[in-house]
């Protein structure tokens, strides 16, 4: 079974080593790669990174490595991500899990859903830090001290493109149908942006919903209830070898 694992802004692949660690050990052949701009790759110019440029990097990685039947899981920030490649390489994919993430609509950009106030945060934090293009991880949502003093020095700055540009889709809306989604909340998070995805999806019938009873950095402080949420997804809706 694969699982493609999305990491959210100013993380990398280092954010899901444990939990992709623990899915392997239950079997799950498992992608986590770091995204263009960001963590081992935050060499890259951020003036050439974009949100466009992310999910080209998700959605080539399914095509270059021929995966089918895969479960796409994104975090935060990643929601958006796993929004793109999946509009674009759709037969890929089996489902797709949302993990405190954000949801957009076709013509919307993370600023768009984000909120005026965080919005507005990061764009000052942009300018203090490079002149405007990259944003430094905001002390919002707040980390314990001990997850901070752990992964705080690993998170880098986030090319400001990939949370201002839009994405939209490559499909007419006729033809925009999606494979099984689930979004998990994350109910220890508040002042939360994404109560408004949750309450956008319960109870409909094309989405499954739950909930964890932790903070927004659930993939780093809890691995092992990640994995074993997201095994229990993929198993129960048969994600194929």
């Amino acid at each position: 079974m694969t699982i493609l694992l999305v990491h959210g802004a100013w993380a990398g692949a280092w954010s899901w080593r444990d939990t992709a660690r623990l899915l392997r050990k239950q079997g799950f052949d498992v992608y986590a790669p770091s995204m263009t701009g960001i963590a081992e790759r935050s060499h890259v110019d951020p003036r050439q990174v974009t949100l466009s440029t992310h999910i080209a990097d998700i959605s080539g990685l399914m095509r270059y490595e021929e995966l089918e039947n895969v479960l796409v899981v994104g975090h935060s920030y990643g929601g958006m991500v796993i929004t793109g490649a999946v509009d674009r390489e759709p037969q890929r994919v089996a489902g797709m899990v949302y993990l405190d993430a954000f949801l957009p609509k076709s013509g919307q950009s993370l600023w768009d859903i984000a909120g005026p106030e965080r919005v507005e945060m990061q764009k000052k934090g942009a300018m203090a830090h490079d002149g405007g293009f990259s944003v430094p991880r905001p002390n919002v949502p707040p980390m314990p001290p001990e997850l901070a003093a752990k992964w705080g020095p690993l998170f880098t700055p986030q090319p400001i493109g990939t949370m201002s540009e839009k994405w939209t889709s490559v499909r007419p809306e006729a033809e925009r149908i999606w494979p099984r989604r689930h979004y998990i909340l994350c109910t220890a998070y508040k002042g939360s942006p994404f109560y408004q995805f949750a309450d956008e999806v319960k109870g409909k019938p094309d989405w499954d919903y739950s909930e964890f009873d932790a903070l927004h950095d659930v993939v780093r402080s809890h691995p092992e209830m990640t994995a074993n949420r997201i095994a229990e997804i993929a198993r129960g809706w048969g994600v194929k070898e």
